[in-house]
């Protein structure tokens, strides 16, 4: 249906001789509570918003299907503000802590891909006299037309350590990824299935090391990350002893994958696959690319300073890394050469762990 809207809209502006120029936007934010939306084929940043009441925290981004609105994890990780990208303003607003119950989300949180729910994972302590009483972990869904003092319209336990969600293209399923990645009912809770990640059963291999909470799926709908390892049929002493290795998890098909391609010799933070499907690039301090059909190392080049999270244009031409600092820095995916930076605002106090999200939508004026 969504397909034949869409086939009768682009028929009618045809006939009507009016073309709808889409552009590509970057959305980033910094300390102590802004919000950037930067225009990569023109290079520089074209809004900036400051978040209400951001508590000069900024974490993880969420948009909206239509990438109108922006949903911002900030307050020190007990509020979920949505801003208006045209105009800031702030037109949703979840706070957590209710009484005497302290919540906190941890980085993960996404949104349907029909724009109509939130899905928020929460830590709970309720907070007595003279002690701390821990609450289960749950997640909590959230109405996003609810204004500005929205309220769970459910709730379900989840496990614990979760530093992600991800919800599958067709709006059935949210992964939680953790210790392993659980794919849950996103209407019960329920666990349909565990994909293993701690809980590998590779032979002569260590438990497996991940540290992830940046959502860089846009143009692709493929969550990856890189997975440390050891093998333990090694020598301690011996470099072919510890690996580096990629997950995939598609997040249309199902598809789950982890593949080794290097002895590990660097730190990569964070990943993106290209919408080629050829190849995965990787930053830290360096920007290192991947061979998506070889799994091995593609190349790898020094970065001006440490950049913690990657992205990439929806053609696959442009690689772009930030999340640290106060630039955003633009890579030639073929060669790994610099080809740009854009400076954010005056003000700035740095990007810190925040998320960059691509949207694509109607140029903004």
């Amino acid at each position: 249906m969504r397909k034949i809207v869409m086939f009768l809209g682009a028929v009618f502006l045809l006939s009507t001789g009016v073309q709808a120029e889409n552009t590509e936007y970057l959305i980033t934010g910094t300390k102590p509570g802004f919000i950037h939306i930067l225009d990569m084929k023109k290079q520089k940043v074209v809004r900036s918003h400051e978040i209400p009441n951001a508590g000069r925290t900024v974490f993880s981004f969420a948009p909206s299907p239509d990438g109108k609105i922006v949903y911002v994890l900030t307050n020190r990780m007990k509020s979920i503000v949505g801003l208006d990208i045209d105009t800031g303003e702030q037109v949703f607003r979840a706070d957590f802590i209710k009484g005497d119950i302290r919540r906190q989300a941890f980085y993960a949180f996404d949104i349907s891909r029909d724009g109509k729910e939130l899905y928020v994972y929460q830590l709970s302590t309720r907070i007595m006299l003279s002690e701390y009483q821990q609450l289960p972990t749950r997640i909590a869904v959230y109405d996003t037309s609810s204004g500005l003092k929205a309220e769970p319209i459910r709730t379900f336990e989840a496990p614990r350590r979760i530093h992600m969600l991800m919800k599958s293209t067709d709006d059935k399923w949210l992964y939680a990824l953790g210790f392993d990645i659980y794919k849950m009912n996103p209407q019960t809770g329920e666990i349909v299935e565990t994909l293993p990640l701690r809980n590998w059963s590779l032979k002569n291999r260590s438990l497996p090391d991940v540290l992830d909470f940046w959502p860089l799926w846009d143009q692709t709908d493929i969550f990856s990350t890189p997975v440390y390892s050891v093998k333990t049929d090694k020598a301690a002493d011996d470099p072919g002893a510890y690996k580096t290795g990629l997950m995939t998890l598609d997040l249309d098909t199902g598809k789950y994958e982890i593949n080794d391609f290097e002895d590990t010799s660097v730190l990569i933070f964070s990943t993106v696959v290209s919408p080629t499907g050829k190849h995965a690039f990787g930053t830290y301090t360096q920007l290192t690319k991947i061979d998506l059909e070889t799994h091995t190392l593609a190349g790898r080049i020094d970065q001006d300073h440490t950049y913690y999270a990657v992205n990439i244009s929806a053609d696959g031409k442009q690689v772009y890394v930030g999340g640290a600092a106060c630039d955003v820095a633009t890579y030639d995916p073929d060669t790994l050469t610099k080809t740009g930076q854009i400076f954010l605002p005056k003000g700035c106090g740095d990007q810190s762990t925040s998320s960059m999200r691509m949207i694509q939508r109607e140029t903004l004026k």
